[in-house]
Formats: structure tokens, sequence, C-alpha cells
């Protein structure tokens, strides 16, 4: 009998090449997001909305497609992207060039440091990518504490297992993203999420849209 090999963190970046990175938004955020996991792309940018501050800082930045879409309410602030695919990087630093981003290549489950606080620090996406369950992708709280100014808002949006069940279209596309090392969060739960969030942070909220866990929480 054979087992699948581990999941590491090179399999949840390796769906961002160049082309698929063209094709992220129209496919995972107008098309598998909004029909299949019934968490529309408003969803997104609302959560941007609500928490985004003008010294900010997105780990695990994807296409950029929140950030673009938001905006600041400020003429010049501060923008950090932090990603371990370069890929990632380039897209969204020139996707976003009219903030001049700074860029950090980096593994969010390693201390941040060298790098000055933030006052907002978004995980778009970045959990449901990360190997381990739970507990250990919760590391990437620990981690980024060094980038976080007292009272700075930490917030973002994963995918969870809790309305998985509800439809068989749902439960394909979640068992494929799976088999193909895309995402890594079968035993993923809101309050699984909720339960270490609580250890770390103050003011913590988890709220489910669709298959998608929002949270946001304030560093002490």
């Amino acid at each position: 009998m054979s087992f699948p090999a581990p999941y590491a963190a090179s399999d949840g970046i390796k769906a961002y090449t160049q082309p698929g990175l063209r094709l992220y938004d129209p496919l995972i955020v107008g098309l598998l997001a909004r029909h299949v996991w019934k968490c529309p792309a408003e969803a997104f940018i609302a959560a941007y909305r609500r928490h985004l501050r003008a010294n900010h800082a997105d780990v695990g930045v994807g296409t950029g497609y929140c950030l673009d879409r938001c905006g600041f309410d400020v003429p010049a602030p501060r923008l950090a992207l932090i990603d371990l695919q370069p890929n990632c990087l380039g897209f969204t630093a020139r996707r976003l060039s009219r903030y001049r981003p700074e860029t950090y290549l980096r593994d969010a489950r390693q201390p941040l440091l060298g790098i000055p606080a933030f006052d907002s620090v978004a995980l778009g996406g970045l959990l449901h990518c990360l190997p381990g369950d739970m507990h250990e992708k919760a590391a990437v709280f620990d981690a980024l504490r060094p980038i976080c100014n007292p009272g700075a808002t930490v917030f973002g949006f994963t995918l969870v297992n809790d309305a998985i069940a509800a439809t068989r279209s749902r439960r394909l596309a979640w068992r494929a993203l799976n088999d193909l090392r895309v995402v890594n969060c079968r035993d993923d739960t809101a309050d699984g999420l909720r339960h270490e969030l609580a250890t770390r942070f103050d003011d913590c909220t988890v709220e489910t849209i669709g298959c998608f866990a929002f949270f946001s929480a304030r560093v002490h």
C-alpha cells in the first residue's frame, strides 16, 4: 500500500505560475468562489475596506485582487507585499505599482524580522494553502507579530470545511483542489480558527460566508 507524501509548503504555491496568475481572478474569484463556494468577490473586498489601514502589509499576496479594488483612503499609503512565491510578488507589485509597494520574499511561517511594523496585516487566502492542521498553520500568527504595531488589526479569509457537505459541486471541487494540493484544508474549521486566534489576540471575530471563514483580531 502506498501513501501520499506529506503536504509541503511548495505545494500551496505551485499553481501560481504566470499563466495561473492571469487565470486566477476570473476562474477562482469570479467562478469558483462565487458560484461553488457561494462567496462573492464583494465579500472579500468588503473585508479589506473594513480593516485596511494606511500602513498595511499583505502576507500571501496572490494576485492583489482585493487591494487593487478596495483602495486606500490616503494619497500616499505605505504598502508591503510579503510572499514565498516570486511570481506572486512580481505580478502584484506591478498591478499595485501606483502605491510603490515594498516587496519581501519570505516564508510567512518564520518570524518576519527586520521589517518596520504595520497597523494592518492581511492574510487573504494564505491559511488554506499552508501545510498542517489549523494548529500548525497558526504558526503564521506568531511569525507576523514582529511586524505588527500595538493595536494593529490582523484579518483575512480562508476556506473551511464547515459548509462543504451542502452540495455535490462543493464536495467535488473541495476534493479535487485538496487532492491536487492546490489547497490543504480538509480538516480546517471556523471553530479551529477561532480557537487559534483567541489564544493570541484580542477582539477576535470569525464569520462564515459560504465556504469561507472571514476573520479579524487585534494585536495586544
